[in-house]
């Protein structure tokens, strides 16, 4: 079992959300809790130690090296703002080239104006699936630790994300865990195409995480889940790529479409840009979750 450091020296490492506990880990483990208390974690930056851009626009100009694989990633052009693993240790597949499109008929629709309502479109991703954000930076983490096998528990867009990763890079044995009857079937057969190990339990999605993360723990296989804190460090540059979109003008609000722990991540997004002194606004959040849905995976 792994244990904590309480006062960790790196630039770069793992900290329990709780406010009361606050331990911290290094980025050499692969934890989903903390140890001292059960909370979530984070992966935290020492920002006076870290080089940043002087500038936004800096990103900008990896557009014009494309050819290299970091930079036509939408998310590790962000590199800078996620540096918890060497340039040579990221696993990408050109996630995140989507793109921020404005949707004057959904703004009609809510009584916006014109112009002013625009909507990510994710689906432009590598598997079909915002997902990929958050499973190029977790597969990303187990390469650098060298893990052989990634686990998770899913109803569809997470199975086929760790799949994909898993098939094209050839660096991991993908094991998905399923409830009876409750997975997109098409998003099941992307699973299966990619060569992944699927295991179908008796009950739903809760009953699927519960098990995938006692056979993690016990077996020494890396999950992938939205419980893993690096998951949640791709996903964020969402925010970022949005923000550029806006010429690195924040808007009024954000709206997520999922679980409040969505709004809480990329909220943090803008947070961590003004954290490493790159720009100092803050944009609203909230967030929408479809009626009867299942907390995402």
């Amino acid at each position: 079992m792994s244990t904590s450091v309480q006062t960790n020296t790196d630039p770069a490492f793992q900290r329990c959300l709780a406010p009361d506990c606050a331990a911290t880990y290094d980025l050499g483990q692969a934890l989903t809790s903390c140890s001292e208390c059960g909370g979530l974690l984070d992966v935290a930056y020492d920002w006076d130690r870290l080089p940043v851009p002087k500038s936004l626009r800096d990103f900008e100009k990896k557009w014009s090296r494309r050819n290299e694989p970091l930079c036509r990633s939408g998310v590790w052009r962000f590199h800078e703002l996620l540096p918890f693993a060497p340039p040579e240790k990221v696993v990408t597949i050109g996630e995140g080239q989507t793109m921020l499109q404005p949707s004057d008929g959904v703004a009609s629709y809510v009584g916006v104006d014109p112009g002013r309502l625009f909507l990510e479109y994710e689906g432009l991703n590598p598997s079909g699936s915002f997902k990929d954000n958050g499973m190029t930076a977790a597969f990303t983490h187990a390469h650098t630790i060298g893990a052989k096998r990634a686990a998770c528990a899913s109803t569809g867009n997470t199975s086929a994300s760790l799949a994909l990763y898993c098939g094209v890079s050839k660096l991991m044995q993908a094991v998905i865990f399923i409830g009876t009857g409750k997975i997109s079937y098409g998003k099941l057969s992307q699973a299966l195409d990619y060569g992944a190990l699927t295991l179908q339990i008796a009950g739903d999605f809760d009953d699927a995480m519960q098990r995938v993360r006692q056979v993690s723990e016990q077996l020494g296989i890396y999950l992938v889940n939205s419980v893993n804190p690096f998951r949640l460090e791709g996903q964020k540059t969402i925010m970022y790529r949005v923000l550029e979109s806006l010429d690195w003008q924040p808007p009024d609000w954000i709206v997520v479409p999922g679980q409040p722990g969505q709004q809480q991540r990329l909220r943090q997004s803008v947070y961590g840009v003004a954290r490493a002194r790159v720009d100092r606004s803050h944009p609203a959040a909230g967030s929408h979750q479809r009626h009867r849905c299942q907390h995402a995976s």
